[in-house]
């Protein structure tokens, strides 16, 4: 009959219950896969700031080693004096 709305199974197509139980269905996945998602962008911001962090800090350690030695190398020159010319 060309108003009958049943599937092949028996069940109408257009139940109301069924589609909005797919619909929250559909959304329950969405929210996992969002929430999956939002944890890995949360991990790498972590591991990226941890990142930054380390260089800068030894980037930091490399200029007091070096401006350190630099002051070193200062103290140890013999005092050059100026000398009349004869």
């Amino acid at each position: 009959m060309p108003g009958d709305n049943a599937k092949p199974g028996g069940r109408p197509q257009n139940d109301p219950d069924e589609l909005s139980r797919l619909l929250e269905l559909e959304l329950i996945q969405k929210r996992a896969a969002w929430q999956q998602a939002n944890a890995r962008h949360k991990t790498l911001k972590s591991v990226s700031i941890f990142f930054l962090f380390i260089v800068i800090v030894g980037a930091l350690v490399g200029f007091y080693l070096a401006f350190s030695r630099v002051n070193e190398e200062r103290g140890q020159r013999p005092k050059v004096t100026a000398t009349p010319a004869p």
